[in-house]
C-alpha cells in the first residue's frame, strides 16, 4: 500500500505542474494576443497615416498640374501676342516699303 500512496503523490505532482505550464501557456497567450492589438491598433494609425498623406499628395499634384496649365495658358497667350506684333510689324513694313517705292515712282 506504502507504494500506492508515493504513486499517487507523484502522480498529483505532476498534475500541478501541468496546470502551473498550462496557466503560463494561458498567460503567454494572453500577452501574445494583447501585443497583437497593439500591433495592430499601431498598423491602423500607420494606414491613416499613409492614406492622409497620400490624399495631401493627390492635392499637391493636381495644384502642381493646374499651375503647369496656368503657365501654359499664359505662354500661349504671349506666343499668340508676340504673333500679333510680328505680323503686325510686317505689315507696317510692307505699307512703308510700298509707300517709298510709291515716292520713288513718282
Amino acid at each position: 500500500m506504502s507504494s500506492d500512496n508515493v504513486d499517487l503523490r507523484f502522480l498529483g505532482e505532476k498534475m500541478q505542474q501541468v496546470q502551473s505550464d498550462l496557466r503560463q501557456v494561458r498567460a503567454d497567450q494572453l500577452r501574445q494576443e494583447s501585443e497583437q492589438v497593439r500591433t495592430q491598433d499601431r498598423l491602423s494609425h500607420v494606414e491613416e497615416k499613409v492614406d492622409r498623406l497620400e490624399g495631401k499628395v493627390d492635392r499637391l499634384e493636381a495644384r502642381v498640374e493646374g499651375g503647369f496649365k496656368a503657365v501654359d495658358n499664359s505662354f500661349k497667350a504671349v506666343e499668340a501676342r508676340f504673333e500679333q506684333v510680328f505680323q503686325t510689324m510686317a505689315t507696317n513694313t510692307r505699307v512703308m516699303l510700298e509707300a517709298i517705292k510709291g515716292k520713288l515712282g513718282s
